[in-house]
């Protein structure tokens, strides 16, 4: 998976293991990326340039009334709180930890396959950039990133996305409960070295959509934390 020896996360392939069937695609081969690291959202559309965390990204101008497809369905830019050439980053409409949120591409394609090598790098390097803001804004110590590339691999909706997911030592009695709950998971029309109390993770058939307003909320405040951390690496 490693282009060019251009730095990437670590990626397990899970031969023929459904269980790890994450987020959103894969084909009965899932691929999950797993990295070692380290809510609620604003009711105005983000209209400003997102300033990248860590300076490797281009910035990307964000218009108020844009729209972004994910798959079928449009997204508002209220719920996107990072954007680069190739890529954006949006807040889930049914998370399953606080913090999960997703990277896309902008072109809707399925595999990661059908990325070129420069929105493919992109993507990677975008994922990085996310797994800063949710570092400072949940102060967690790791987290699952992951693929589902392809409908095999239980991909929900037809577009490259990565799955990101701030976790925690202890904070499931059961650490692979998370697998199912992403192999559930699927969009509707409609300090770091002490342990976290456990998670609470409720079965899918239990989880609610959140409202524009709180989704809209979350974006605004991961929004904030990548224009903190570009200042600072500016000064």
């Amino acid at each position: 998976m490693v282009r060019h020896g251009r730095c990437l996360p670590l990626i397990l392939a899970l031969q023929s293991y459904t269980r790890f069937a994450l987020p959103f695609e894969c084909a009965r081969t899932t691929t999950l990326a797993f990295a070692s690291a380290s809510g609620k959202y604003h009711r105005k559309l983000m209209s400003s340039v997102v300033q990248v965390a860590n300076g490797d990204t281009p910035e990307v101008t964000m218009e108020s009334n844009t729209q972004q497809l994910f798959g079928r369905f449009r997204i508002s830019s209220n719920q996107i709180f990072h954007r680069t050439i190739h890529s954006f980053a949006l807040v889930n409409l049914r998370p399953i930890v606080p913090g999960h949120v997703l990277v896309c591409s902008n072109r809707v394609i399925p595999l990661l396959s059908d990325l070129d090598d420069e929105e493919y790098d992109d993507l990677w390097k975008a994922v990085r950039t996310v797994q800063n803001v949710l570092k400072h804004q949940y102060n967690c110590n790791a987290f699952n990133v992951a693929v589902q590339d392809g409908k095999g691999a239980g991909q929900s909706v037809p577009h490259v996305h990565v799955h990101i997911l701030p976790r925690y030592v202890g904070d499931l009695e059961r650490n692979d409960d998370i697998y199912d709950q992403l192999e559930a998971w699927a969009p509707r029309d409609d300090s770091n070295s002490r342990e976290k109390p456990r998670l609470d993770v409720p079965e899918d058939s239990e989880r609610r959509d959140r409202t524009e307003d709180e989704m809209a909320e979350e974006a605004a405040i991961y929004k904030r934390i990548l224009d903190g951390l570009s200042t600072r690496n500016k000064g």
